[in-house]
């Protein structure tokens, strides 16, 4: 098992209220678990996720997690 750290921004909040922008959510995942496998844990829809970080890296879903890693869930931004 892996622990990694989670930080949920803008509109992702909604789906664990607990997560503001001062706490993380530490979450222990399987060894082969991957950024996809997280979404589906965490119960937020891949098409709400547009921007995957990984330890300041942006990665892909397939993205292998190791314990420790922090992980930053970003939705789509708007604007004009």
């Amino acid at each position: 098992m892996n622990k990694v750290v989670v930080r949920l921004y803008a509109s992702l909040r909604k789906y664990h209220p607990a997560s503001d922008t001062n706490k993380a959510l530490i979450i222990e995942v399987g060894d082969k678990t991957n950024l996809r496998d997280l979404l589906n844990e965490l119960k937020i829809p891949r098409e709400e996720v547009h921007i995957f970080m990984v330890n300041g890296k942006w990665e892909g879903e397939d993205y292998p997690l190791g314990d420790g890693d922090r992980i930053g869930l970003f939705p789509p931004i708007g604007g004009g």
